[in-house]
């Protein structure tokens, strides 16, 4: 970590606990809940970012098994007042996931202060990102936070647009017991955001179009609007 202030913010997973957690969804995404990737040669080479829909807490598991890669290569952008409030939570966590906090208030300097870990971060992984900030109640895309453009634009890496699609089946909003149901992982093609400083928009205006462009392709993404891509199964 180049900030010995940050890295005390952020949540680590030891090696061990990260490849059992790795292996044990490995296998529940096998034999319990059946789960298929579409479009998984999208994922380009490290760093880029998972920007998702957001339904339920199986989200980062499911889109860290679909890659392919290590878990440990992931850091997912968790809430600040869900995962780091709660001491049991934080502990458990911290035992199998990289989290690094964010305010969903999108207060300026917590913004900077967690893209600052992003940056740490992406030296050597991944980041997962939920634009629309918090799980959806009934399986529907929610409008995208605008806070979700600095991190698109401001971390110049690649950006995949990911749709999850079944886990808010698996595990509805306020539910602690996953059911034995299908689930399925597209992965959109990668997208390049750059801040030019010619550009008439400015910043605040790029970002915004960021945002609008990702919630349009992780909408295009369902089945009925998306193109055909290469499936696996697991």
């Amino acid at each position: 970590m180049t900030d010995e202030g940050q890295a005390k913010d952020m949540l680590l997973a030891p090696g061990v606990g990260s490849s059992a957690f790795q292996g044990f969804c490995e296998l529940y995404f096998r034999y319990y809940s059946r789960l298929t990737v579409v479009g998984k040669n999208h994922l380009p080479a490290s760093p880029f970012i998972i920007c998702s829909n957001h339904t339920s807490h199986v989200d980062s598991a499911v889109l860290m098994t679909a890659s392919g890669r290590s878990f440990s290569t992931f850091a997912l952008l968790g809430a600040s007042d869900y995962f780091f409030d709660s001491w049991r939570r934080k502990f458990l966590v911290s035992r199998f996931m990289n989290v690094i906090p964010i305010d969903r208030r999108a207060q300026p300097k917590s913004l900077q202060r967690c893209l600052a870990m992003c940056e740490d971060f992406l030296q050597h992984g991944n980041l997962i990102l939920y634009p629309e900030g918090t799980r959806s109640p009934d399986g529907q895309i929610q409008a995208f936070k605008k806070g979700a453009g600095m991190f698109a634009v401001d971390l110049g890496v690649p950006i995949v647009p990911a749709l999850v699609e079944g886990a808010h089946r698996i595990l509805p909003k306020g539910e602690v017991m996953p059911r034995p149901k299908p689930i399925t992982v597209r992965f959109g093609e990668p997208i390049m955001f750059a801040l030019n400083p010619g550009d008439p928009r400015g910043a605040r205006g790029v970002r915004r179009a960021a945002v609008e462009l990702l919630e349009e392709r992780i909408r295009g993404l369902k089945p009925s609007l998306s193109p055909v891509h290469a499936v696996e199964t697991l």
